[in-house]
Formats: structure tokens, sequence, C-alpha cells
């Protein structure tokens, strides 16, 4: 007896009746049908660490890293212990990032966040999760 999948044009598993929609990290994922348990679709963390300070000229790689980043991933972790923003618009690309990542039901979380980042990351949105330092 065959175990393969076979998913019909409406999404729907023919052989266990089991609608599949795309999960939080862009895999498939089996939706409770009549009588069939849910079942809950990987997460993918990623902790990122920067080093120094981050201003305007910075902006363009820290967009790049987070685009792919909160394309993929379900959490992102951002450990700002030896970094600090200088720049409004990069607080801009981090709160960007977690607002993408809030719509496919993931999250973006800073930590060990200096009081000069805080306020920083503050007046870019409220979307980033903000955690002090210690």
């Amino acid at each position: 007896m065959s175990t393969a999948t076979v998913i019909d044009r409406h999404g729907v598993d023919a052989r266990r009746g089991v609608d599949v929609r795309r999960g939080v990290d862009d895999r498939a994922v089996a939706r409770p049908g009549v009588d069939q348990p849910a079942v809950d679709p990987a997460w993918i963390t990623a902790t990122v660490r920067p080093a120094g300070r981050f201003g305007r000229g910075d902006v363009g790689r820290l967009r790049a890293l987070l685009d792919a980043l909160s394309a993929c991933a379900s959490i992102v972790v951002l450990d700002l212990q030896a970094a600090r923003l200088l720049s409004p618009r990069a607080a801009t690309v981090i709160d960007e990032a977690a607002h993408r990542l809030e719509e496919h039901g993931g999250c973006l979380v800073c930590i060990n966040v200096d009081a000069d980042s805080r306020a920083c990351l503050s007046t870019a949105g409220p979307h980033a999760v903000l955690l002090a330092q210690g």
C-alpha cells in the first residue's frame, strides 16, 4: 500500500480528506479535516549577532540579511549586545522585517537592546519585540 500523499487541485489530500495550505515556513501543512488531528508546522529560528555601530551606510547589508531571513524563518532573534543602532533607517529595516514575519505568524525579537538602540527602534514602529540588556 502506498503512503504517498495525493493533493487535488483544491488543496485537499484525496486519501485522507485533509485540506493542505502553506504554513509559516512555506511548507505544506495539513489542516484538520473532519476527524484528522492538526499537524504542527516545523519552525526555523535564526539568531543573528551583529557587531559594531550600524549607521546609514550599513542599512543595505542589514536589509538584505533580514529580507532573506524574514522570507524563510519563523523566528529571528537579533542579539544587539555587541551592536549599536545609530540610524533610524536601520531601525526601520528591522521593524519592516518584523512586520513581514508577523504576517506569516512569526516574530522578530531583539535581545540585549541598550537604551540608545531601544529609542531608535521604538520610533521605527511597533513590530519588533525588544528585550533590555541583562
